[in-house]
């Protein structure tokens, strides 16, 4: 699966750019980022941006860089499971549902699958509010390995069917 570019009211996703390294290593760099998520370590260097880039480059994952005006504000990604971070300043403002949308409708309309899975710890409130909003439901509890806290953490497993998708677009 190749990254189209995808806009937005508010918003441009693309795929991530080898120049990108810098920006992201600086914008994923926080601790209040990386403790809500599995494989990001803490601190992020740009060694770490670079290796991701890199792999996505290759095709071994699918994330979308999310800039909002001239500012990388977080990033998204669909490949087992739908995840995304926001740089805090962009929390509470509706960024992370406006980009999902849209790369939950592009799925849709690419491919044949059928469900799309995603997950939050359980302290992620807002993850969770998120998720729901988009229509996802909780289907149980699972443990992820956090890197960046370096310890196993309790969350929820949710699910987006593409009929629950497709009547809630029709709605």
């Amino acid at each position: 699966m190749t990254v189209p570019t995808l806009r937005t009211e508010r918003l441009l996703l693309r795929a991530l750019r080898q120049e990108d390294a810098p920006v992201l290593a600086t914008a994923i760099n926080d601790y209040e980022i990386s403790k809500w998520l599995t494989v990001v370590p803490y601190p992020y260097m740009i060694a770490d941006a670079e290796w991701f880039i890199g792999e996505n480059l290759a095709g071994r994952f699918h994330t979308w860089a999310i800039w909002h005006h001239d500012d990388l504000i977080g990033g998204m990604g669909l490949d087992k499971e739908l995840g995304y971070w926001l740089v805090p300043a962009a929390w509470g403002q509706g960024f992370a549902t406006e980009a999902a949308s849209a790369i939950i409708a592009n799925h849709f309309a690419t491919t044949d699958a059928v469900l799309i899975c995603s997950s939050h710890f359980v302290d992620n409130k807002a993850s969770r509010n998120v998720l729901t909003k988009l229509g996802f439901v909780d289907v149980g509890a699972h443990v992820h390995h956090s890197k960046a806290r370096g310890a196993d953490v309790p969350g929820r497993s949710m699910e987006l069917s593409r009929h629950h998708w497709e009547a809630r677009q029709n709605a």
